[in-house]
């Protein structure tokens, strides 16, 4: 009799511990269904980056969303905002800006040979977005390593090609066809964005861009004709207009940059007297 009760004690007590695992496994499962519902409340409801970023497990998206938070002006944290783009990659290596909005992160702290490796994966990932070839352009001609001047020229080429009214890529193309001693490339290439960017008569950055090719060729009248055009046009150019055309950079180096921009003007157009 007493061995009949210890074998019934032993099979209620498998009989628990099986039930028990059962519900374990189903509260764990169940942990991973509800995660982002949740993580997305947290954060589209109380802006909780802790909660909304360590919940989410398979929600890229939010993670995105997460990342361009950060990455405005208004609530900017490169740390926080590098951190969600990277867990969104992770999830998912193909996510639309994902390893985009890394490169640029890398490239403002000019961490270039990272920049380069994340901006590689987004054109391999999204080969369609050609708006990289504008980072990585940009990254070849900060970078400074042998041939990376020509490399930024093909990207800038393509990129003008893809983005025919866009001023800034023309501006930097002709930047680097200059430091390439290409100077009637270069002017070739501004005047063709007067022909085909909108309002391009009155940007300030092509004309101070035409004026350094037209030094370069010592063309000084002409060249004092651009830059007597850039500098009228940066007397009434706002803050708010500067960010306009530099919106990943820091908001305080932003204000530095058009006044320094105004100062290369006025030492472009002395060259010229």
């Amino acid at each position: 009799m007493r061995e009949q009760r210890k074998g019934i004690s032993k099979e209620m007590v498998h009989k628990h511990w099986y039930v028990l695992a059962i519900l374990l496994l189903g509260i764990l499962a169940l942990s991973f269904v509800v995660r982002d519902p949740i993580a997305r409340i947290m954060w589209y409801d109380h802006q909780s980056f802790k909660w909304g970023y360590a919940l989410s497990y398979t929600d890229e998206k939010l993670l995105m969303d997460i990342g361009n938070y950060y990455f405005s002006d208004r609530y900017r944290n490169l740390n926080l905002a590098l951190e969600a783009y990277t867990k969104a990659v992770e999830i998912e290596p193909a996510v639309l800006w994902g390893n985009y909005q890394i490169s640029r992160i890398h490239f403002i702290r000019g961490e270039f040979e990272d920049a380069l490796i994340s901006i590689n994966k987004e054109l391999e990932a999204n080969p369609e977005n050609l708006r990289s070839l504008y980072v990585r352009g940009l990254i070849y001609g900060y970078r400074g390593k042998d041939g990376d001047l020509e490399k930024s020229e093909q990207d800038f080429k393509q990129f003008t090609l893809w983005a025919p009214r866009e001023w800034a890529g023309y501006n930097d193309y002709a930047w680097i066809l200059s430091l390439l001693g290409k100077h009637w490339k270069a002017k070739e290439v501004i005047i063709s964005a007067f022909e085909k960017v909108p309002d391009a008569e009155n940007n300030a950055w092509l004309w101070n861009t035409l004026g350094v090719a037209e030094l370069n060729l010592g063309e000084y009248r002409n060249a004092k004709m651009s830059f007597n055009k850039a500098q009228s046009l940066t007397d009434s150019m706002t803050i708010e207009d500067w960010n306009l055309a530099y919106p990943g950079n820091d908001p305080v180096d932003r204000e530095n940059g058009l006044s320094e921009f105004k100062k290369a003007i006025e030492v472009n157009l002395s060259t010229t007297l």
